[in-house]
């Protein structure tokens, strides 16, 4: 209630006891009577104020108007719908001239007049909310903003309490019916009207009653006892019935804060976003599309760990280089990149949280993370806010980086408006790698972070002050052979056949003898098909064999293989080295031909063929630019140690289950 009083007849509650004030005294003193006892003592005003302010006396509610006086902590009106609002608004309008006459002169007659007014306005077709205007009405309206202390909640009434207490006024076989339709009407994707379910409950009803007496006809709901039945409903299952049940847990679902850890490492989060920018080539300056960015970030310091850019789709190779360059130590990035800071984090995660994409849930992720000593932790399917850190990392990238370089196509097309972002794109690929070192060394991580309540740099290196020390692998190349993909092959005299390419080397001799029938354990790197590690589980160690077909296979990326297998058998009935080989030059080709294409499409596939075998950033190997890149070279004849005619047996739809879902098609030109 707004405002109370310590008025004649009014009770309260002090210490536990009720009180009724008997009569106002002079010198702002009350004479109260206990409810229970009967015994009447006299206080001062001041003492009954300081216990009221104190928490030790509460007014009580009136009884003659309990059914439309608020009780204690009962919200304001704004808190009620906007209908009920309006309702109690319109009321108090009603009898506000009432309000302003004394007592004496509030007569019947006046009131009826007022009343006579009230329903003469509605006639005319003013605009007013729906109810009701009697005598009765405004005596009761007058009462109940009086006794709450002028309060204009009252006005609001107290609908659980009117009218048949809650209780449905239809008959049993009705109501039936009404709920009958609504299950098989209301719930379904569809959108449905009110009068849809409305006139369905009518033809029931009407079937209903061909088999029913005169007398014992089944009455017809109103068209506002249907709605009321549809407003009673579940909201929650309204809604998952309409968009589904994970729409509906999202929009009821009360998120608490996710309770992190203090110490580096203990919890790492990576995922993909496409990047909200067009890159062009560094040669023409003309689009090449909007590249894939992979992030790995610490959650308890929120500082970067590590990522990837490039226009391959999210797969278990770009994972599986920005989990190599998050564990690698980064060198001296501020030569290389210019940034103002070095990046001081590196070292294995204890536990990785990944969503359920196919590059997250495969054999490859698994087997690497049980080799590195890392938990792998699976979260919900769409459920992204178990992953919140780095989800929001990426709306801080759009927001704070890339919607203010020229080029970005920002998040939705209403708020890129009329902007032309191919028009306007000027950033290559090796700027904008650069330009995210800058950003994440310089600006992100020396940033106040308010999640953190702390600057991501400063809160690393707190814990390294304090005596944290990272875990390392044992070395680069164990690390590299760790997180390469898994598969399993028969080692055969003559080596392994793997991905219709030959590897053989004099250490398979022995492993041959060991393993006898079983196949070995295979990984390989997909960014390069130049060489294989198999496992020998008798010395516990990885034996690197190279292919025998060193100048096709040196630095090719299985994306780019699979391509020039599926054009070498388009163009060859029985395929060989040689028809490998031409096949890739008319694929160079084809490339050259699709960088001068003005679609978009085109030139990120094109993109996508010459920087697709990038080396992992950190490792040793020399990374050609792409301008250099030299073009196939024909062998003059085939290795001896190498088989002319090749076993095209490998299926591209057993890559396709591996989760390489990589679209293989080539660019299309405009030719």
């Amino acid at each position: 209630m707004t405002t109370q009083r310590f008025s004649t007849g009014k009770q309260f509650t002090w210490l536990a006891a009720t009180y009724v004030v008997k009569r106002l005294l002079p010198g702002s003193r009350v004479s109260i009577e206990n409810v229970h006892t009967g015994e009447v003592r006299v206080v001062v005003f001041a003492e009954l104020a300081h216990a009221l302010f104190a928490g030790e006396l509460c007014f009580s509610a009136s009884r003659t108007s309990d059914a439309l006086t608020p009780a204690n902590g009962q919200p304001d009106l704004s808190d009620y719908p906007s209908a009920l609002r309006q309702l109690a608004e319109y009321r108090f309008e009603i009898i506000r001239p009432l309000l302003l006459l004394s007592p004496d002169d509030r007569t019947r007659a006046a009131v009826a007049a007022r009343v006579t007014e009230i329903k003469q306005a509605q006639m005319s077709g003013q605009k007013a909310p729906k109810t009701a205007v009697s005598a009765t009405s405004v005596y009761r309206w007058i009462r109940a903003y009086t006794d709450s202390g002028l309060d204009i909640r009252s006005l609001v009434g107290n609908s659980p309490r009117q009218g048949g207490g809650g209780k449905p006024r239809l008959e049993e076989e009705s109501e039936a019916i009404v709920r009958a339709v609504i299950e098989d009407r209301y719930y379904v994707s569809e959108r449905v009207t009110l009068d849809d379910i409305y006139l369905e409950v009518l033809l029931r009803i009407e079937e209903e009653n061909r088999f029913r007496p005169g007398n014992e006809s089944l009455p017809a709901p109103s068209r506002a006892t249907t709605w009321r039945r549809i407003g009673a409903l579940d909201e929650k299952e309204k809604l998952a019935a309409k968009c589904g049940r994970r729409a509906a847990e999202r929009r009821f679902t009360q998120y608490g804060s996710t309770t992190y850890p203090t110490l580096p490492l203990q919890r790492v989060e990576i995922d993909h976003t496409r990047l909200d920018i067009i890159v062009v080539d560094e040669r023409d300056n003309l689009p090449l599309g909007r590249p894939t960015f992979t992030y790995c970030l610490d959650t308890a310091t929120r500082y970067p760990l590590g990522f990837y850019i490039g226009f391959e789709p999210p797969s278990y190779l770009t994972v599986m280089q920005c989990l190599h360059q998050a564990i690698l130590s980064k060198g001296d990035v501020g030569q290389q990149y210019g940034t103002q800071h070095s990046w001081i984090a590196c070292g294995i995660p204890f536990a990785l949280i990944v969503d359920n994409g196919r590059e997250f849930i495969g054999a490859d992720l698994r087997d690497a993370c049980h080799c590195l000593g890392i938990e792998l932790l699976q979260m919900p399917v769409r459920m992204p806010h178990f992953k919140a850190a780095v989800e929001r990392m990426f709306g801080t990238l759009n927001t704070g980086l890339l919607h203010t370089l020229p080029g970005t196509t920002f998040s939705t097309p209403g708020e890129r408006g009329e902007y032309n972002s191919k028009d306007e794109a000027c950033i290559t690929l090796a700027d904008l790698t650069k330009v995210f070192h800058i950003f994440l060394l310089d600006v992100y991580a020396e940033s106040f972070h308010h999640g953190l309540g702390s600057v991501p740099a400063r809160r690393w290196e707190e814990a390294t002050q304090e005596g944290f020390f990272p875990r390392l692998p044992a070395s680069a190349h164990d690390l590299k052979i760790l997180l390469c993909r898994v598969a399993r092959r028969q080692v055969l005299p003559s080596g392994i056949q793997f991905l219709n390419l030959r590897y053989n080397s004099p250490s398979l001799a022995p492993l041959r003898t060991h393993l006898k029938d079983e196949k070995a354990k295979v990984k390989y790197d997909p960014a390069n098909l130049g060489c294989i590690y198999v496992y020998n589980p008798h010395e516990q160690a990885y034996i690197e064999v190279e292919c025998l077909d060193k100048e096709y296979a040196q630095g090719l990326s299985l994306w780019k293989h699979c391509i020039i297998l599926r054009t070498a058998r388009q163009e060859e009935g029985q395929v060989d080295v040689l028809a490998l080989a031409r096949a890739k030059r008319k694929i160079q080709e084809v490339i050259q031909a699709s960088k001068s294409s003005k679609k978009v499409k085109s030139r990120s596939r094109a993109a996508r063929w010459e920087s697709g075998s990038r080396p992992a950033e950190g490792t040793n190997e020399t990374n050609v630019p792409d301008a250099v890149q030299p073009q196939p070279v024909l062998p003059e004849s085939s290795p001896t140690s190498c088989p002319r005619f090749l076993d095209l047996s490998l299926s591209l739809e057993d890559l396709e289950k591996e989760g390489w879902s990589a679209g293989y098609d080539l660019p299309i030109t405009d030719r």
